[in-house]
């Protein structure tokens, strides 16, 4: 109804329009002409009062647009940058720990190559790290690999051209030739769901409870006195020739980002097999 009056208003004056510039050149055009401004001017206010909000919404709705046009880029452009922000923070963490693994482990350990972790095998009671480094990188089979603090944390398992398989020493295929710090016990280490834990360690053995353990050379498998963990607990029953002893590992074996393999050693004779059990 709105737009019906105001179209026949809006004809109306261009009517009058037409009618006072046809009439311009009589000499009664000027106070005609006065006398229809008078009339028209309160028509005028009214349809400009009516317009007006629809003109403002109009040029707002222009504002809107570019305003939202400009925010949506700038979201982007913010996590663009985030993204870059985070990017760099992850590259500094990385080089930050394979920097630690270098000098934890020192000059006297030999040729070592970093590894970022990839994937880790997910089949229960098996703990197998799949490493982004392989045989084009110098790693082959039987190689140890460190973790945080130059802790040994497994023994490189199977190598592809440019990946290799670690399996922790928590896999419950993972027997090693350790040894026993303050009394050199020489005790083998074995992973299982359990956790670690030292096999043949006679009873009697004085001190074992808090002692250190440490890789043994015994049958040329791994270099001799890489620390691996702490004795947590010891238990045996009466008539048991060997004690249950219990390791906590210094690292933590479910936090592993990075890895440090030791390229120049080479296992003895024995080496483990390629293929994963």
């Amino acid at each position: 109804m709105l737009a019906r009056r105001t179209s026949t208003w809006l004809g109306s004056l261009v009517l009058l329009g037409l009618t006072m510039l046809a009439s311009a050149a009589l000499p009664v055009a000027a106070p005609l002409e006065e006398r229809a401004l008078l009339l028209v001017a309160p028509v005028v206010r009214t349809i400009e009062d009516a317009l007006r909000p629809v003109a403002a919404v109009v040029l707002n709705a222009g504002e809107t647009r570019a305003l939202a046009e400009g925010n949506a880029a700038l979201r982007l452009e913010n996590a663009r940058l985030s993204s870059e922000v985070t990017l760099l923070r992850e590259r500094i963490q990385a080089e930050t720990q394979v920097q630690a693994l270098i000098e934890a482990a020192g000059r006297d350990s030999g040729a070592q190559v970093s590894a970022s972790v990839l994937l880790r095998d997910p089949a229960p009671g098996r703990d197998v790290l799949v490493v982004g480094r392989g045989r084009d990188a110098g790693i082959r089979v039987g190689q140890p690999a460190l973790g945080p603090g130059a802790t040994l944390i497994g023994v490189v398992s199977r190598v592809e051209e440019r990946t290799a398989r670690v399996r922790l020493l928590t896999d419950r295929a993972s027997t090693v030739a350790a040894l026993l710090e303050r009394s050199r016990e020489p005790v083998a280490l074995a992973g299982g769901p359990e956790g670690l834990r030292l096999e043949f360690v006679p009873v009697g053995t004085p001190g074992v409870e808090g002692d250190v353990v440490l890789s043994s050379a015994l049958g040329g498998q791994l270099p001799a006195g890489l620390p691996i963990g702490r004795v947590t607990s010891v238990s045996a029953q009466e008539g048991d020739l060997f004690q249950r002893v219990r390791i906590e590992p210094f690292a933590d074996y479910r936090r592993l980002e990075h890895v440090l393999v030791l390229v120049d050693f080479r296992p003895g004779t024995d080496p483990l097999p390629e293929a994963l059990p």
